[in-house]
């Protein structure tokens, strides 16, 4: 027994003096279950989200809308007159076809969003909000019913705990590429597809393997189109503006400051991820000099067959001069504002009124401008979408124009004082964190809900498949000490690799990872965070089918609903939570910083302490303001610490279709220069290479048989990362690329389509002729209206339009003439009924 208490002790000793044991969390928090109430309310709603663009078949919904047809003022409001608003659209301009396309940019749009909204949003009861909302999905425009039905099922008390949808299986066209879009809806409708064109049979269910809009060889933003067109991120955007929308929403946000932090915090990570793939930090947009801008194309189509219009300045003069007015008279505000009395809480909230939330505000008139000229084209572009906004680079650059523009004014209020920065009596002490690491993995979701007829019996299911940046768990322990018993404010940041000279320069490259409440006690505390408890990040949603399984588990017995608030699900991805790593490690900073809790003042009398303190409840502190590097990094309550992110690559399927997410770039610290990227746009880039070229491949199925998995890894330019190196590390970066070239002499080249700027793998296509890459739709099959759908009668401009790249299907779709009684959408534009052989075909 002595001996072996004796050697518990010698192992915990050991175990102490190696340091401390970071364990990093497995499964995520309980959650709570949702009672009887919560799985009924959950079972109703679900027929509201399926196949919003066509009428709905559901008998209840069917029922319910022919009953408030027939009396809408039938129920309770808490507000009457909402339904007599309803009835004035109505009877005055009337509501949004479903075939048209909707827009929150448009003002006529905003004000029947706000009157469905509010039909839906006063109804006093379950009961009366579900008739109404049956209503909704048979007559209103499909985008501006799920904009409503969101925000209902966001604020309403009774549905604040509902599992919601998410919004890329809803609306899969305002997500997913429209030639991937126009395959999936051919299978649906029985067109034979060759299994090896980016298709494949698993089970029963056709898997598309869907690829974002890379251009091949890209070395400029384009190369974080995997960031940007994110799925996840696109939806936490859209809802996050919806629940801001002022002039919508019931309950209006008076908290600039917090609007404020999120555009901040959302820059940040734009820039962690440029500074992963050696980026240079964002620059603000420069109206006089809109003619550089890149001109986005999305490559997404309506569902009504229309394409997004790509977006470029439309040299409006008189919104240009407005936009700079507005810049010049900025500082101006802020300084009367300062002098008139106003603290910095209601200056930030009244910048932002003019910058964003305010009905002719500097970002609308900004997006006016950068949308396009409507003139050539009336479709609107992806600024003028919340579902699709952060895809466009310009979005970004506008962006970091507003934070440029709030920074610099405010540096006419006082910096913070070190009394507001100090914590006395407490010093963290160290900061340890485990190896973080990113990957990219596969995710599924269902297309097949979406894109099928209400007449259609589909017996399988027709899915995408699109690689995504995640994280692995990780943890970060903080020691820190404390000479009294109290409760303190944690919180966690993490940015590039900077000299220390530049911490306070670069200040906004710090992006905030966490902020917590800790008690601390009298001694050492060790304060362990996990990135499951990290707070404002929210999991993947649920899917349609996933949550119908779950209801139906929970109605039987056989498992219970979890019961979690809507809001939570709708926070910032956590799997996008860290940039991108790189295989050598990239490296970061983490930047720890504790403050003093203090409990918020209802009213009433408030001390000098709570005056001086009231800094602590400013979701950007300490970074809202000017500060000296003395006053903040050297002190005790924080500490900076190097960190490095891990990028693992699993397999060489992501770097297949030219999207190239596992390259190693430069990983350095901020560079400098910019690099010149060469950009293609001729046959390889992505939206013209033609589709058989792109095989499909299992990589599932023949895991472990092709070596090391650093062998696909792509291989750093050599001249451009040893300028950074020192001479030990380069001798050492040199003998680790000649082992990886002996290693690369046995790599197999799985598919044609493996090619990168960084490879040396030979590089094989097979192109038709010139004149067989473009093809034209017959227009007036399509719609009167529409006479340039899919056609390009000018090949010098190919450049500047997508290219109709011929698939090898085994069928060739047709085009669907659209019924007089029936509302387009995306199945019945493209194809027409198998009628017979007569039926005029597609492609000429």
């Amino acid at each position: 027994m002595k001996v072996l208490t004796l050697l518990f002790i010698a192992l915990a000793s050991l175990a102490l003096a190696d340091g401390y044991v970071i364990q990093t969390p497995t499964s995520t928090v309980n959650t709570r279950t949702a009672p009887v109430g919560w799985v009924h309310i959950q079972k109703l709603l679900l027929p509201l989200f399926e196949n919003v663009c066509e009428e709905s078949i559901e008998p209840i919904i069917v029922r319910l809308n022919e009953e408030f047809k027939l009396d809408p003022s039938v129920g309770n409001y808490l507000k009457p007159d909402v339904i007599d608003n309803l009835q004035s659209l109505k009877g005055g301009k009337g509501l949004l076809a479903k075939g048209e396309i909707f827009t929150e940019r448009y003002a006529d749009h905003l004000n029947e969003l706000k009157t469905i909204y509010e039909v839906l949003f006063y109804a006093k009861d379950f009961d009366t909000f579900y008739k109404a909302a049956c209503w909704a999905r048979q007559n209103v425009n499909c985008g501006l019913f799920v904009d409503a039905i969101y925000l209902a099922i966001l604020n309403r008390r009774d549905t604040e705990k509902i599992s919601v949808p998410a919004p890329y299986e809803l609306l899969p066209n305002y997500f997913v590429r429209k030639d991937f879009i126009i395959k999936a809806s051919s299978l649906i409708r029985g067109v034979m597809i060759d299994l090896n064109n980016s298709v494949r049979n698993v089970g029963n269910a056709y898997i598309l393997d869907v690829n974002y809009t890379t251009n091949f060889y890209d070395e400029g933003d384009d190369k974080l189109a995997y960031f940007r067109e994110d799925v996840g991120l696109n939806s936490f955007y859209y809802l996050k503006k919806l629940k801001n929308l002022g002039s919508i929403s019931t309950k209006p946000s008076k908290d600039g400051q917090l609007l404020y932090h999120t555009i901040k915090q959302m820059m940040a990570r734009y820039n962690l991820e440029r500074y992963s793939n050696a980026l240079p930090e964002l620059e603000g947009i420069d109206w006089d000099y809109l003619d550089d801008l890149y001109s986005y194309d999305p490559l997404l189509i309506y569902s009504n067959g229309k394409e997004f219009r790509r977006s470029s300045a439309n040299g409006d003069y008189e919104v240009l001069k407005l936009l700079k007015n507005i810049e010049n008279n900025i500082p101006t505000v802020v300084v009367h504002m300062r002098d008139g009395g106003y603290n910095k809480s209601e200056i930030i909230d009244h910048l932002m009124e003019i910058l964003i939330t305010g009905e002719n505000s500097y970002e609308k008139l900004a997006l006016q401008l950068l949308s396009g000229d409507k003139s050539i084209s009336s479709e609107p572009s992806v600024l003028e979408h919340y579902m699709t906004t952060t895809r466009d680079p310009v979005f970004w650059k506008l962006n970091k124009k507003i934070v440029d523009l709030v920074d610099n004014a405010l540096q006419v209020l006082p910096s913070y004082t070190r009394n507001q920065l100090y914590f006395p009596g407490v010093e963290v002490q160290n900061i340890e964190v485990k190896k973080m690491t990113t990957s990219f993995e596969n995710f599924v979701f269902d297309l097949t809900s979406a894109l099928r007829t209400e007449t259609e019996d589909t017996k399988f299911e027709v899915k995408v498949s699109q690689p995504r940046l995640t994280n692995k768990p990780f943890a970060f322990k903080i020691n820190v000490s404390s000479f009294v018993a109290q409760k303190a404010l944690v919180k966690i940041y993490i940015g590039p690799k900077v000299t220390p000279g530049q911490l306070v320069e670069k200040k906004n490259l710090l992006m905030l990872l966490d902020c917590f409440e800790y008690n601390l006690k009298i001694g050492t505390n060790i304060i362990t965070r996990t990135s499951n408890e990290m707070l404002k990040l929210s999991d993947d949603f649920d899917s349609l089918e996933t949550i119908r399984k779950k209801v139906s588990d929970a109605e039987f017995g056989v498992n219970t609903l979890p019961l979690k608030t809507t809001w939570s699900q709708i926070e910032f991805p956590s799997r996008l939570i860290l940039p991108k790593g790189t295989p050598e490690g990239l490296p970061l900073h983490v930047f720890v910083f504790i403050a003093p809790y203090v409990k918020p003042s209802l009213g009433g009398f408030r001390s000098n302490v709570e005056l001086n303190n009231e800094a602590i409840f400013s979701p950007g502190y300490p970074f809202d303001l000017d500060i000296e590097i003395q006053q903040l990094f050297s002190l005790p309550n924080a500490l900076v610490k190097d960190i490095t992110i891990t990028h693992k690559s699993e397999s060489a399927s992501y770097s297949k279709a030219g999207n190239s997410y596992n390259s190693s770039p430069n990983g350095k610290a901020w560079q400098s220069g910019d690099f010149e990227a060469e950009t293609r746009s001729g046959l390889l880039s992505l939206p013209d290479r033609p589709e058989f070229t792109k095989k499909t491949f299992d990589y599932k199925e023949k895991k472990n048989n092709y070596g090391k998995k650093s062998e696909y890894a792509a291989k750093r330019d050599k001249s451009q990362y040893q300028k950074y190196k020192t001479q030990d590390t380069i001798k050492d970066d040199v003998a680790k690329e000649e082992d990886k070239e002996k290693e690369q002499e046995n790599v197999e080249v799985i598919n044609n389509i493996y090619i990168s700027p960084n490879l040396d793998h030979e590089i094989t296509t097979d192109f038709k002729e010139d004149n067989t890459l473009f093809y034209k739709i017959p227009s007036d099959d399509i719609s009167k209206e529409d006479k340039s759908f899919f056609e390009i009668s000018d090949k010098s401009q190919s450049n500047y339009y997508d290219r109709v790249i011929e698939d090898m299907y085994s069928v060739k779709p047709h085009l669907l003439k659209m019924p007089k009684e029936k509302f387009s959408n995306i199945f019945n534009i493209i194809f027409k009924p198998l009628k017979n052989d007569s039926d005029e075909k597609v492609f000429e």
